[in-house]
């Protein structure tokens, strides 16, 4: 099954996704709520970007969770360190969604793609690599822009998930304005 990846989103347009603007469109503490994130989680957030759904996470997880967020682009760190390094439950890395070697085998309570699924290249292999670091019951949580992935892909990367081992939850929300849920369990 070929899916569509799309274009990475360039560090020096971060300004759009990391102002305090944002919160007017997206309640973020409710969209953390939604994807599963809760006290005491282990949470690796994949395509982290500037950080700014980070600080939402830190908080949410609070000081006995902790958030490991990685992004491919080592510019989108280094903004992010910059921004939110004062997080203290929070490890910035530069990874690849298909190689998070640094974590443990069934280690991570969620996996948290925010806007950022339909940018990874190698999906095979980032949605493996996901699964061997999920505990068991761990829950893969992805929300895509809702006018940028379309429908008919937010279906062929929920096949494709299923096709890979987990188990589809109906959210309890599907779309919201701005994105739709696509939430699964490893069984």
């Amino acid at each position: 099954m070929e899916l569509k990846t799309y274009d990475k989103f360039p560090p020096f347009f971060s300004f759009v996704i990391d102002n305090k603007f944002r919160n007017i469109f997206e309640n973020m503490d409710k969209n953390v709520k939604i994807m599963g994130v809760g006290n005491a989680m282990k949470v690796l957030e994949i395509g982290c970007g500037s950080g700014y759904v980070t600080s939402f996470l830190s908080k949410a997880v609070g000081t006995e969770g902790s958030v490991i967020s990685v992004d491919i682009q080592e510019k989108m760190i280094e903004k992010a360190k910059r921004k939110r390094g004062y997080l203290k439950n929070v490890d910035f890395r530069v990874s690849n969604a298909s190689d998070v070697n640094s974590i443990a085998d069934g280690e991570i309570d969620l996996a948290f793609l925010y806007y950022s699924f339909h940018e990874i290249d190698k999906k095979d292999e980032a949605v493996k690599e996901l699964y061997r670091v999920l505990k068991h019951n761990g829950i893969l949580s992805i929300k895509e822009p809702r006018f940028e992935v379309f429908k008919k892909d937010r279906e062929s990367y929920r096949e494709f998930i299923i096709e890979r081992g987990f188990e589809f939850i109906e959210s309890p929300k599907p779309c919201d304005t701005l994105g739709c849920y696509l939430k699964f369990i490893k069984k």
